[in-house]
């Protein structure tokens, strides 16, 4: 009986061999052709669920389901594009833009906070639909110099999770859009809002000019859902453009220092750069009248007010302290209090320059800190010769009211234009884009320095005879009925002309000695290197050396 145990035993052990050998190869076959049914795909009529066997993906532009990104021509346009796992297991994806790239057309991801780097031709992996991991976001940009709409088409691949993926043959992979090191840090340091609808028409605190009294006082309004804080884009003439908006404290960059005691020339609580600007002003100015600005080793301190589309950073004059009080011209925000020009009977005169090339006394004097301070340094090969806007377009008269305005006037005025009974556009609609000019003054500039727009103001969070609480509100007591100029003309008056200005809130100041105002300057500066240390806050500014 033990032997016949034995021997069915063996027998039995021998066919288990047989049947085990060939169960392992019928798994290894049909592991095969299970690999092939997740990794083969195929497209059908631009479909955005590309069905691979049981797998499959989603693609959503800016919310709504869909894979086309289309451009206008000569325009940069951003696309917060989704990438999701509809199904019940988790995935590996890649993605990509299909077919090549006209001539003038460029496409990147944008490496800002909150959103993720593209996966490269290998793939990421998503966690099951409807849990947390399952889907991936990113930020693309498309740049069209061309002079026709164009259209994109995305892509995107899709197989188990333990194998990589490849590429088809008409597939491109997303590349970094180009900025300097500074200006990566910024966006990676900021998430970029949504922009609420008709945004401009409120000041950043959501405070709007709602009307008038019965007695003609302006009335004011608040509305919560209209308050703004943080990074927002908008193109510019280079790009895309990352401009920071409302109460945000992590915009202070240390750049630069006075290399030696800097003064001014202070003649009937005016303030000038120099001897010669002072006497131009009253012949009376002698060298009694200099005064100490800045000494030296005093740190320069400056506030962000975006990421140019050039990927360069736009700086605006902070003092020497990232926190100053404006008690008096020492302590603040400024390096000088004078006429924007001495002559102010003719349109002419509200330009950043006039006459085809003639320099305000404005200008003249914010060249001369510049050439005296940074231009004078190391520190001006940083500098690059930015873009700045003199908006003179559009100049008419105002029949109703006897005023004469600029186009800058219609288009950021709006609520104060009604208020004064005029027919206005609906919003307010502020440009990064320098608007041309017929006229012999204004116009576009590159410069080293010069003056903030009011176009950038109202990005800030300005908002026209409203009080705002910007970083760039001007506050403190040191001549706070009038702030700090502007480079932008606003209308002219009583035959003297007024340009923007930030006081309190946006307001105007006279380009003659009634209502002068600060001077803060501008500059615009590369940061191929990055900056060596800080986060921005005004405890940690970014220090770019």
């Amino acid at each position: 009986m033990k032997y016949k145990i034995k021997e069915f035993m063996k027998a039995d052990i021998s066919k288990f061999y047989i049947l085990g050998v060939s169960i392992i190869c019928l798994l290894l076959l049909g592991g095969f052709f299970s690999y092939a049914i997740f990794t083969v795909s195929k497209e059908k009529n631009n479909a955005i669920s590309i069905v691979t066997g049981n797998l499959t993906y989603k693609l959503s532009v800016d919310g709504s389901e869909g894979n086309i990104l289309t451009v206008p021509k000569n325009t940069t346009k951003e696309f917060i594009v989704t990438l999701s796992n509809p199904n019940n297991r988790m995935a590996r994806f890649n993605f990509y833009y299909i077919g090549d790239l006209q001539e003038g057309v460029t496409v990147g991801y944008v490496p800002v906070k909150g959103v993720s780097t593209p996966p490269d031709e290998k793939g990421i992996n998503l966690e099951t639909s409807g849990s947390s991991g399952s889907s991936s976001i990113y930020r693309i940009q498309v740049k069209n110099s061309s002079d026709s709409e164009i259209t994109i088409a995305l892509g995107a691949g899709v197989g188990l999770d333990y194998n990589d993926l490849s590429l088809p043959s008409n597939g491109h992979l997303f590349n970094e859009i180009e900025l300097d090191e500074g200006a990566k840090k910024v966006l990676a340091d900021n998430e970029i809002e949504t922009s609420l609808d008709d945004m401009f028409n409120y000041a950043s605190n959501g405070m709007y000019l709602s009307g008038a009294s019965d007695d003609g006082q302006p009335q004011y309004e608040t509305d919560e859902s209209q308050v703004t804080n943080g990074l927002y884009s908008m193109e510019d003439e280079d790009g895309t453009s990352y401009y920071f908006r409302g109460a945000v404290d992590n915009n202070n960059v240390q750049f630069g220092e006075y290399t030696e005691d800097y003064y001014v020339y202070n003649y009937g609580s005016r303030f000038f750069q120099s001897l010669a600007s002072c006497q131009e002003y009253n012949s009376s100015c002698s060298e009694s009248n200099r005064v100490l600005l800045a000494s030296q080793g005093d740190k320069m301190y400056w506030k962000i007010v975006r990421v140019n589309g050039d990927g360069s950073l736009r700086l605006i004059y902070n003092g020497v302290s990232t926190n100053p009080t404006n008690a008096d011209l020492v302590s603040s925000s400024a390096i000088g209090l004078t006429p924007y020009n001495l002559e102010g009977n003719d349109p002419k005169y509200t330009g950043y320059t006039y006459d085809n090339g003639t320099d305000s006394f404005i200008k003249k004097e914010v060249d001369t800190w510049y050439s005296n301070t940074l231009g004078s340094s190391s520190y001006d090969s940083k500098v690059s010769s930015g873009r700045f806007c003199s908006d003179s377009s559009g100049y008419r008269e105002e029949t109703m009211l006897g005023v004469s305005v600029f186009a800058s006037f219609d288009r950021l005025s709006s609520a104060y234009g009604k208020l004064m009974g005029l027919e206005m556009q609906e919003n307010v609609t502020p440009t990064l884009k320098c608007p041309t000019t017929s006229e012999s003054y204004g116009g576009s500039y590159r410069l080293k320095a010069g003056l903030i727009t009011a176009d950038e103001l109202v990005l800030a969070g300005e908002s026209m005879g409203v009080v705002g609480n910007s970083y760039l509100t001007y506050k403190g007591n040191f001549n706070i009925d009038y702030g700090f100029y502007t480079m932008s003309p606003l209308w002219l008056l009583d035959e003297t002309g007024f340009l923007y200005s930030q006081s309190r809130g946006l307001s105007s100041s006279s380009i003659i000695d009634d209502y002068v105002s600060l001077l803060r300057p501008v500059i615009n500066v590369t940061t191929d290197n990055g900056f060596t240390s800080g986060d921005g806050t005004a405890t940690s500014p970014y220090v770019l050396s």
